[in-house]
């Protein structure tokens, strides 16, 4: 089945939440504390993305669409939000997909809309943030050449060590 990735608008907002926390619950089950998934809400996610959709200058969020449902949803910064970010650095903030989907191309697809804008625009780095234990999202990641470059953090929601990838966006 197609995947069709858009440009997210306010009304995916509630959509983008559900998959955001289905996603969290079952790809950081054994990554973060247990009550720290349960307390996770649809409600405050859907507030979160309704702001970050209608804010002027907030993230690029690019929806992956697969049988007229919302499956997945990558969001960019350009430029990047790190302290020491460079000219020419962006940032992917996030990219999940329903756990029903993983591995059908709806992730690749995402960041290959992602990718391609951000080429058209000039930009040149990429650089994400990824917990340091989750080793499925960094698989995918190092598809796109994105390698650990030394810098380390600790999440804000679980206290989980995060490492920050980086590598050039392909030509």
């Amino acid at each position: 089945m197609a995947v069709k990735v858009r440009h997210a608008v306010a009304d995916d907002a509630a959509a983008i939440a559900a998959v955001h926390v289905r996603t969290w619950q079952v790809a950081y089950r054994g990554l973060i504390a247990d009550e720290v998934l349960a307390r996770l809400s649809v409600e405050q996610r859907e507030e979160m993305w309704r702001r970050a959709l209608t804010a002027d200058g907030g993230p690029a969020v690019y929806v992956a669409i697969r049988d007229r449902a919302l499956v997945g949803f990558c969001a960019v910064a350009a430029p990047s939000s790190d302290d020491d970010a460079e000219d020419g650095v962006a940032e992917i903030g996030a990219i999940y997909v329903d756990p029903d989907v993983w591995r059908t191309g709806v992730g690749r697809a995402l960041m290959d809309a992602a990718l391609e804008d951000l080429r058209a625009g000039g930009w040149r780095w990429l650089t994400l943030w990824v917990l340091a234990e989750n080793q499925q999202a960094r698989d995918f990641y190092a598809r796109y050449r994105l390698e650990p470059d030394g810098a380390e953090a600790t999440h804000k929601g679980s206290g989980e060590k995060e490492i920050r990838l980086r590598g050039p966006i392909p030509a």
